[in-house]
């Protein structure tokens, strides 16, 4: 029997081929050129990004200490591997429209939350360039009302993914992504990840414990998506180590195998759910 992919691309074969187109060979040499010289805005001007913001002002509205921290972050941005990793749309893969999404936060003791710096991408009516703006973010300031969604949203979380951004944490991507160790079949011992997808199930309770520390919960259930229309909804177990997931973290699927089956059965599209689980429609 042939494989399902005989008579069309897989899917990390597809967006390798998207971004072959959006991250040329030539982009990459130029940016990688112009940050390994210290000249950050020529990088990001070669990568097709709009720098909007000013360093002086940060610095006369925030201190010198964070717009110093804001500059070596902008100095650590690998604008091409920026453009590599951002969101984007089937069935081009053209950048998804219309999104603010964190690289970074900057905590201010006695101001209103943390600053933002955050990449932005025009509306489906203006994405004709595909081009893509770096600003900052202050949730103390009315908004500006030049983009449709200006507040950060909550499921691209790239402040706490930097390897996808920044130069000097690259390296961290093989194992952030499980691809440090062999592949098993107990690294998914409930079976919740549909065949064929490819997903790191023995990085996903480190990913959550990462996310529920930054959002300050312990013990709150997270939403793993596996494309369509379904979701995994568990909870981490600490201190009962799992599967690699580092600080003796693991993950728990409610009622067991049988039950993961049974709900997974019963969904629709790519995906199941565990612990308090719950087949839901996506957008």
């Amino acid at each position: 029997m042939l494989p399902s992919t005989a008579y069309g691309e897989s899917r990390l074969s597809l967006w390798l081929r998207v971004r072959t187109y959006a991250v040329p060979p030539s982009m990459i040499e130029l940016v990688t050129g112009r940050r390994t010289a210290g000249d950050w805005a020529g990088a990001c001007a070669a990568a097709r990004i709009d720098v909007d913001l000013d360093l002086r002002s940060v610095a006369r509205a925030h201190g010198r200490e964070l717009a110093a921290r804001l500059r070596a972050d902008l100095r650590g941005l690998a604008p091409d591997l920026l453009r590599w990793n951002m969101p984007r749309i089937a069935p081009h893969g053209l950048l998804r429209p219309g999104l603010t999404l964190t690289l970074a936060r900057y905590e201010r003791p006695g101001r209103a939350g943390p600053l933002h710096l955050v990449a932005r991408t025009p509306p489906a009516w203006a994405d004709a360039g595909q081009r893509i703006s770096l600003g900052v973010w202050d949730p103390a300031q009315p908004e500006p009302g030049r983009h449709p969604h200006p507040h950060p949203n909550r499921r691209y979380r790239l402040d706490l993914h930097r390897h996808l951004w920044d130069a000097r944490r690259a390296g961290e991507l093989r194992a952030r992504s499980g691809a440090d160790g062999p592949w098993s079949p107990d690294h998914d011992p409930l079976g919740l990840a549909p065949p064929g997808l490819g997903c790191a199930v023995a990085r996903w309770a480190a990913e959550a414990a990462i996310l529920l520390h930054a959002e300050d919960r312990s013990d709150t259930p997270f939403t793993v998506r596996l494309g369509g229309r379904r979701r995994l909804v568990l909870r981490v177990v600490a201190g009962q180590g799992h599967g690699g997931a580092s600080d003796g973290a693991e993950w728990r699927g409610g009622g067991g195998a049988a039950g993961a089956e049974h709900r997974r059965a019963a969904g629709r599209g790519h995906g199941a759910a565990a612990t308090e689980s719950e087949d839901r429609r996506g957008t």
